[in-house]
């Protein structure tokens, strides 16, 4: 009886491919677009989702970020330059005791005045230097060059100013004043010019992400870095987030926010597009038009006003079983045949699909292939 059946298949499989009307007149299927290889998205690190940003069902692309996770974020005290160190994946404290700060930033403010009050004029009121006062600078040597600046830190008689506008150089000396007019009566100060200094943020835990790349300018209130406090794997990615490495769809999410994961842990369930194929029941009077390499068409119904079709290639015939033999005629014998599309651009899981030969075979096709049931 096998024997039979494959000379049947092989003598039907001749026929179509030595006779044009029967490729037109080939057996048109119908079937299901299935995901034979589903994937697991896994968290990086071990920590708290903070935002879910998919469902299942959702169309992902390769790099979009599907979940956020709670971080301890550090933030930009004033406007500047920010320059980094370390990468994802490091120990904060590590890189901090390595660079002296995991960030810096080079405020936009170019210039700092170390002041005291000793040459301030003989008022007691003069003594007194409030944090936050907007002040003005006059330069000793050049009584042109005049500036104001804003009072950052007092300490006993010093006291520190930002240079917030005028032109000065480093280590000139300059007066201090509380008014405008610079009379001589709101002197509160003598101090020396300096370049400020950079800004040092340090952070505990592993660094997370970086928001920000190392040389761009930042405004007060922006994000440097996050950390987690959490062990990890992997450097150079945003472990702060748990992102799509291909094209596909997300099945199911196993996490919501606030959950926790763990590294290593399933986040989410995944279609890869790559996985995509079509599945179809097809009767052993039907199979000579499917061999393995056999190219076939491939219409979605549903799709564009049933105009949407894509070729593709038979890449498996295999018995039929479990479920599908149930719908199989007892006097027929059924075969599952699986086709991969040249293209899985807009199908979606569970969509239905109708196949029918389109071309000749892409490769040849061997004796074993003709007979899905040899052993």
């Amino acid at each position: 009886m096998k024997k039979q059946l494959t000379l049947f298949l092989a003598a039907a499989l001749t026929m179509s491919c030595l006779s044009a009307p029967a490729l037109a007149q080939s057996a048109a299927v119908t079937g299901t677009v299935v995901n034979v290889r589903p994937e697991t998205i896994a968290a990086k690190v071990t920590g708290t989702v903070e935002k879910v940003l998919v469902a299942a069902g959702d169309r992902v692309r390769a790099g979009d970020v599907l979940m956020t996770l709670d971080t301890q974020k550090v933030y930009a005290l004033e406007s500047g330059t920010v320059r980094l160190f370390g990468e994802t994946g490091d120990s904060a404290e590590s890189v901090a005791a390595r660079y002296g700060a995991v960030a810096f930033v080079e405020p936009d403010v170019q210039y700092t005045v170390s002041a005291t009050t000793k040459n301030a004029y003989d008022a007691e009121e003069n003594r007194l230097i409030h944090p936050s006062e907007k002040v003005y600078l006059r330069s000793l040597e050049n009584t042109k060059k005049t500036g104001e600046g804003l009072v950052t830190a007092v300490s006993g008689t010093s006291y520190t100013v930002e240079v917030a506008a005028g032109s000065f150089d480093t280590d000139e000396s300059v007066y201090v004043y509380r008014q405008s007019d610079f009379a001589a009566a709101s002197r509160i100060g003598r101090g020396t010019v300096a370049h400020a200094d950079p800004v040092a943020y340090t952070g505990t835990g592993v660094i997370a992400a970086f928001p920000v790349a190392s040389g761009a300018h930042v405004k007060k209130g922006d994000a440097l870095f996050e950390t987690v406090e959490a062990a990890f794997e992997g450097v150079g990615e945003n472990l702060a987030a748990i992102i799509a490495e291909k094209d596909g769809v997300i099945s199911s999410v196993a996490a919501g926010g606030g959950a926790a994961v763990t590294s290593g842990g399933a986040a989410a369930e995944f279609y890869p597009d790559s996985a995509l194929r079509i599945e179809a029941l097809v009767s052993e009077t039907d199979l000579a038009d499917f061999p393995v390499g056999a190219r076939v068409r491939i219409e979605i119904p549903y799709m564009a006003n049933g105009e949407y079709a894509v070729d593709g290639t038979v890449e498996r015939v295999a018995a039929a079983g479990g479920e599908n033999a149930d719908e199989a005629d007892s006097e027929e014998s059924w075969f599952t045949v699986t086709v991969l599309p040249d293209s899985t651009e807009d199908l979606l899981y569970g969509m239905h699909a109708v196949i029918s030969a389109a071309g000749e075979q892409q490769d040849p096709v061997t004796d074993e292939q003709q007979d899905p049931v040899a052993e």
